[in-house]
């Protein structure tokens, strides 16, 4: 007895349009955790403002405010980094499929043609370079606002302050370097 599925298979031009679906969608989480980095300093802003004003908090330890901000930086980073791996991977898969009987030979093909994909590569790094810059501006302005507002206190907060400097700069050197630290040849 025969299977009535047993000589049904998935299109190619489903497999299409299913992988760039999945392209959209992690691209558009790779914009959700811009969002995410910047609610998070901003709440973290607030908080480190907040304080300052709060009746009683001469010995409370606000530094653990301030190490949010790498927290916030690194998580930023690492899921740039696990979006970029992701979008690579089904960039890669695209153009296999683009490339599926010689069809990028007679048709336009967007992931694997140079002539498409150098101009779209070019323009995506300005991506990395914003959060590059991005986050050593929102973790100078945290060091900054903790400057101003406990003065006595920032030089005593060496440690903190060494931390937040140094996972900023490499989280920012991460996003500068984003393509080549991905592994993958770049297509977007």
């Amino acid at each position: 007895m025969t299977n009535r599925f047993d000589n049904e298979y998935v299109t190619a031009n489903y497999r299409y349009i299913s992988a760039y679906n999945e392209l959209n969608a992690r691209t558009s989480q790779r914009q959700q955790a811009l969002t995410i980095f910047i609610s998070f300093f901003v709440g973290l802003l607030a908080a480190l403002i907040a304080s300052h004003g709060a009746a009683g908090l001469g010995n409370a330890h606000i530094e653990w405010i301030l190490l949010g901000f790498p927290v916030a930086s690194a998580s930023f980073a690492f899921l740039n980094y696990k979006y970029e791996l992701i979008i690579a991977n089904i960039r890669a898969y695209l153009v296999t499929l683009e490339q599926l009987n010689a069809a990028h030979e007679t048709l336009p093909s967007y992931n694997s043609d140079p002539e498409w994909t150098i101009n779209s590569d070019h323009a995506r790094r300005y991506h990395d370079y914003a959060c590059a810059v991005l986050i050593l501006a929102c973790n100078s302005i945290g060091l900054s606002a903790f400057y101003v507002l406990y003065p006595e206190r920032f030089f005593q907060s060496g440690w903190v302050i060494f931390v937040v400097v140094l996972v900023a700069f490499f989280t920012a050197l991460m996003h500068w370097l984003l393509p080549k630290v991905s592994g993958r040849k770049r297509f977007i």
